[in-house]
C-alpha cells in the first residue's frame, strides 16, 4: 500500500481524510485485518455486557421518547430511531463495563468507533462486513495517531485533561462508511473540530455517569458532523489540526505533530490496541495484576494481608487516586471502577475484577472496606505510566514486593484469539435481554469470519433484537 503524503499547504486533517477514503479493505495487511475483528468481538462482548447499566435504560428512554426518523434498530431495546439518536443510546454501553479497549497514548479507541459505525449503518443500504472493517480500521487508525501526537496520557491527564481527539476518528470512520467526498469529509472534520475540546478530567475525577454518557456525545455529534457536511454545511479545513486556530493549540504542553502523518498507510499504530482483562480503570489493572501474581507466589491470603502500598504513575494517580477522600470511599459503581484501592481490595478477596465485583452486595462488603484502610498509595513519576510497584506486609512479618506494566492484553502480552472468545463469553449473562447460545456462538463466528458477511446489521443488530420488539 502507498504512503500517504500531505499535500502542499494542506492541514494534516486532509491528509488523513484521503487516507480515510482510498483505504479499501484489500489495503488492509492480513495482521490489521485480524486485530480489526478482534477488537469488533471485543467491542461486542463489552456492549452486550453493559446494556443494562446504570445509565443506559434512561438514555434509552430519552431516545425513544424524542422518536424520529425509524433509521436504525436500538439493541437490547427495540425499535427504531434516527441514527445520530441511536448513536447517543448505543456509545454508552460498550464504555459502562470499563471493560473495552485503549491504547497506551491514545487512550479509549473502539468503544468510540464501533458504536457509531453502528449507528450510521441505518444511513446506507445493507453494509458488508468488509466495508465496515475498513471504515473501522481508518477511524481507529486516526483516533489512536491523534491522541499519541497529542500525547493525551504521557503529558495530557498529568495536565488534568483527557484529550478530545475521540470525534475525529469517529468522523472518519462515519464519512467512509456513508460514502462522503473528500471535501465533505474535510468539511465534516472541521464541523467537528469546532465542537471539541479538550475533555477535563472532572469526568473520571471524581468518577461520575459521564464516563459512559460521554461516548455517546461523541458518537451523536459524530454522525451529525457528517449529516451536515453530507447537506452542504461547511466548516473551517485549514487549520483543523495545527495552525493557531487548530486542536493541536489547545495544549499547554509539547505535542508531537510529526508523528500525525508518519509512514501513515504503510504503518498501523491500530495494532498496538490494548484488550482488557479486567472491569475497571486500566490504570489500576498493574496494580491487580502485582496483588494477584504476589498472591500466588508467596502462598497468602487477602485475611493475611498486615497492609499494602502502592507507587503508581502520575497519570494513573490522577485517575484512579484522587480526591482522595472518593477514591478511597467510593459509592456509586463509577466511582468503584475508578478507585484504586477498591479494586486492589476485591482482587485480593475475589481473584478477579469483573462486572460482579460492582453489585450493591459487593459494594458494601465489610471485609473489602476494611482491607481499604490498610491500602495507601503515592505517586511517583518514576513508574511507568501504566505500571504499578507494590509492597505487601504480611501478619507474620513476610514482606513481599512486585512491580507490573505489561499485563495481559497488552501487545507485548496479547490476548489470542482463544482469550478474545472467553471474553466475550463472560460478557454475554449481564445482556439487557437473554441471548440463547446458537445466536452467540453464530455472532462470534460472524465476527471472525467478518469479510464473508453480507449484511452487518443482520450480523450485528438483528440478534440482538427483543422478540417482542
Amino acid at each position: 500500500m502507498s504512503q500517504f503524503k500531505p499535500q502542499q499547504g494542506e492541514d494534516p486533517m486532509a491528509t488523513l481524510c484521503r487516507m480515510a477514503l482510498q483505504t479499501q479493505y484489500a489495503d488492509l495487511p492480513a495482521d490489521v485485518v485480524r486485530h480489526v475483528k478482534h477488537t469488533l468481538l471485543d467491542a461486542m462482548g463489552v456492549t452486550i455486557g453493559g446494556s443494562a447499566m446504570e445509565g443506559i435504560p434512561a438514555i434509552v428512554s430519552l431516545v425513544k421518547e424524542r422518536g424520529g426518523n425509524p433509521q436504525t434498530p436500538l439493541p437490547f431495546y427495540g425499535g427504531r430511531v434516527p441514527a445520530n439518536e441511536a448513536a447517543l443510546a448505543m456509545g454508552p454501553m460498550p464504555r459502562a463495563m470499563d471493560c473495552g479497549d485503549l491504547h497506551e497514548e491514545a487512550g479509549h479507541v473502539t468503544e468510540y468507533i464501533v458504536p457509531t459505525l453502528l449507528a450510521a449503518t441505518g444511513l446506507c443500504g445493507p453494509v458488508s462486513g468488509k466495508a465496515f472493517v475498513a471504515a473501522m480500521a481508518v477511524g481507529q487508525e486516526i483516533l489512536v495517531r491523534l491522541g499519541t501526537a497529542y500525547k493525551v496520557i504521557n503529558r495530557g491527564i498529568k495536565h488534568h485533561e483527557c484529550g478530545g481527539h475521540y470525534i475525529f476518528g469517529a468522523v472518519a470512520a462515519v464519512g467512509k462508511l456513508i460514502g462522503l467526498t473528500q471535501e465533505e469529509l474535510e468539511n465534516a472534520q472541521g464541523i467537528a473540530r469546532t465542537m471539541t475540546q479538550p475533555n477535563t478530567m472532572g469526568i473520571y475525577s471524581p468518577a461520575t455517569l459521564m464516563v459512559r454518557m460521554h461516548h455517546g456525545l461523541v458518537s451523536q455529534a459524530a454522525i451529525t458532523c457528517c449529516q451536515l457536511a453530507q447537506r452542504g454545511i461547511t466548516g473551517p479545513r485549514a487549520e483543523v489540526l495545527l495552525g493557531p486556530k487548530g486542536y493541536f493549540a489547545t495544549a499547554r504542553w509539547e505535542t508531537d505533530p510529526d508523528f500525525i502523518l508518519r509512514d501513515l498507510g504503510e504503518h498501523w499504530e491500530l495494532e498496538n490496541i490494548i484488550t482488557k482483562g479486567y472491569s475497571a480503570c486500566y490504570f489500576s489493572h498493574s496494580s491487580i495484576d502485582a496483588i494477584r501474581a504476589l498472591m500466588k507466589e508467596e502462598a497468602f491470603g487477602a485475611l493475611d494481608i498486615a497492609s499494602i502500598h502502592i507507587e503508581t504513575s502520575t497519570p494513573s494517580w490522577r485517575a484512579v487516586c484522587e480526591p482522595q477522600d472518593k477514591k478511597w470511599h467510593p459509592v456509586t459503581v463509577p466511582e468503584c471502577q475508578f478507585s484504586l484501592a477498591y479494586v486492589v481490595a476485591i482482587a485480593a478477596f475475589d481473584d478477579k475484577v469483573f462486572l460482579e465485583s460492582y453489585s450493591e452486595e459487593a459494594r458494601a462488603r465489610p471485609e473489602i472496606r476494611e482491607l481499604m484502610t490498610r491500602i495507601t498509595a503515592e505517586e511517583n513519576p518514576g513508574v511507568s505510566d501504566w505500571g504499578a510497584r507494590l509492597t505487601v506486609k504480611l501478619r507474620d512479618g513476610r514482606e513481599a514486593r512486585k512491580e507490573c506494566i505489561y499485563v495481559k492484553g497488552h501487545p507485548r502480552n496479547p490476548f489470542d484469539e482463544k482469550d478474545f472468545k472467553a471474553k466475550f463469553e463472560l460478557c454475554v449473562p449481564y445482556s439487557a435481554i437473554p441471548l440463547a447460545p446458537e445466536i452467540v456462538d453464530r455472532m462470534v463466528n460472524d465476527i471472525l469470519h467478518f469479510d464473508e458477511v453480507d449484511d452487518v446489521v443482520s450480523a450485528l443488530l438483528n440478534p440482538l433484537i427483543p422478540t417482542e420488539a
